[in-house]
This record gives C-alpha cells, sequence and structure tokens, in this order.
C-alpha cells in the first residue's frame, strides 16, 4: 500500500511479478489476462520517454527500463466478496498463464510484430 500513514493514504496496492522467476509473462500480460474475469489490473513498463535524447531509460536505478508492475485501485464499495474473487482471479490467471509457459510467449509473439510493440500488443 503507497502511503504516508493514517491520514494520506492512496488507496491503491502495487506490485510486481517476482522477476527472479524468469516467467516468460510479465504484469502487462497479466493486465489483459485479468480481463477475461472482467477485472482491470492496470500494468505499467517502469520507464519513461527522454524527450532530449529520444531513448526508453529506467524509472529506477536498481531496475531495468523493461520492468513492469501492475495496480489495483481499491475502492470503497469493494466487498469481502469481491476481493475474494480478485484473488482467485489472480490465481487463476497466473496458473493458465504459467501452464503454457514458453508457449505463452510464442502465442503473443505475432500480436506484438503486427503492432510494431517491442512489449505488448496493446
Amino acid at each position: 500500500m503507497l502511503d504516508a500513514g493514517d491520514t494520506k493514504c492512496l488507496p491503491v496496492v502495487a506490485a510486481m511479478l517476482n522477476p527472479e522467476l524468469g516467467l516468460p509473462f510479465d504484469d502487462i500480460d497479466l493486465q489483459h489476462q485479468m480481463q477475461q474475469y472482467h477485472w482491470y489490473v492496470s500494468g505499467y513498463r517502469m520507464s519513461f520517454h527522454d524527450p532530449n535524447d529520444e531513448e526508453t531509460k529506467a524509472l529506477f536505478t536498481d531496475l531495468p527500463a523493461t520492468q513492469t508492475m501492475f495496480r489495483v485501485v481499491v475502492k470503497a464499495n469493494n466487498t469481502r466478496v469481491m476481493m475474494d474473487n480478485l484473488i482467485t482471479s489472480l490465481k487463476a490467471c497466473l496458473e493458465e498463464m504459467a501452464s503454457l509457459g514458453p508457449g505463452f510467449q510464442s502465442m503473443h509473439a505475432p500480436k506484438k510484430l503486427l503492432t510494431g510493440s517491442k512489449g505488448h500488443a496493446c
């Protein structure tokens, strides 16, 4: 939870898939898979486009520019049942993507080529 104590909280939970696992998918792929369960989990690349030299650069010194993360906004109308469903959906997506292994990457590579994207079809 990103916050500054009890008074200045952001209702956001931010996380990332463990980069040490060497998974053939990332947090942005997770975002796309979660849509099938009617959840919008925002995935982001932790980099920025530097207008001075037109290069993509890492946001942080200890992570590569290719590192991704995701976030979930916690709203006042979220119920325990909804959060249980979110966790169940996350687990199901991770199991589906892991079961495909390297096949997940090869399934999405053609879309990435068509869009000219270096990372994702969107």
